[in-house]
């Protein structure tokens, strides 16, 4: 007999750019390293070749009001005044340059043939996870109306019945059937500032993350491999599976 549905897809997202904003998507194949495309460039100190990390230096905090999307063949950046450039491109380092107020560069993290490669800040795990019941919990912990799942930056949120605490905590070790995809649930998430910091629609909230720190040892929401590739859709079911 199927397990029984626990919980539905709620949300689809890809982060072209890392540490930018990203696409939101009805549909997407998720692959064994992830979403194709997710985080796949960077925006650059062009003398040290550093990824961005607003987190740690307030020169980056701005990054959070550009949007990134997927290109025809390398991803685009929106800036605030509506125009979308294309990474890779002199005219969009050019105004990254003029939006930061330092030399900036966009750089792949994968090697292209023709532009100088970035490392990346972090480990990226193929996929990450929230749930809308654990949003709802560190919202009364918080004391708002709403936590925004955009303050973590994952790329499913899973809509799940109200429960205790932080329940992805209690699916560590499992493996969960997700649309057309299987993955392997192997850590929780670590946050860092970037959940505190204002973005489009955000205001700054330094109790975002001392609420973490405090309740939760500064986790939330899950990092998962891929163990089977498939498709994920909007008001997909989702299941922990077992054998």
């Amino acid at each position: 007999m199927a397990p029984p549905q626990f919980g539905t897809i709620e949300e689809i997202w890809r982060y072209p750019v890392s540490s930018l904003g990203g696409e939101r998507l009805t549909s997407v194949e998720l692959g064994t390293d992830g979403i194709e495309g997710d985080r796949s460039w960077c925006v650059a100190d062009a003398q040290s070749g550093h990824p961005a990390a607003p987190e740690k230096e307030s020169r980056w905090k701005p990054a959070l009001f550009l949007h990134s999307r997927s290109g025809r063949d390398r991803p685009e950046i929106g800036f605030p005044d509506g125009e979308w450039l294309r990474v890779g491109e002199g005219d969009t380092d050019a105004k990254l340059t003029l939006y930061f107020g330092f030399e900036v560069a966009t750089r792949p993290y994968f090697a292209t043939g023709d532009a100088q490669t970035a490392v990346n800040r972090y480990e990226v795990s193929p996929v990450h996870l929230v749930t809308t019941n654990s949003l709802r919990h560190l919202s009364t912990i918080v004391g708002t109306d709403d936590i925004d799942s955009r303050r973590f930056r994952p790329n499913v949120v899973l809509r799940t019945p109200a429960a205790e605490g932080f329940e992805e905590k209690s699916w560590l070790g499992s493996r969960m059937q997700m649309g057309e995809a299987t993955i392997h649930i192997c850590e929780e998430a670590k946050r860092c500032g970037m959940t505190l910091i204002a973005q489009p629609g955000l205001p700054e909230n330094p109790d975002v993350l001392r609420s973490l720190l405090r309740q939760n040892k500064r986790n939330f929401g899950i990092y998962g491999d891929v163990e089977i590739p498939g498709k994920l859709t909007l008001g997909d079911p989702v299941e922990i599976v077992t054998g």
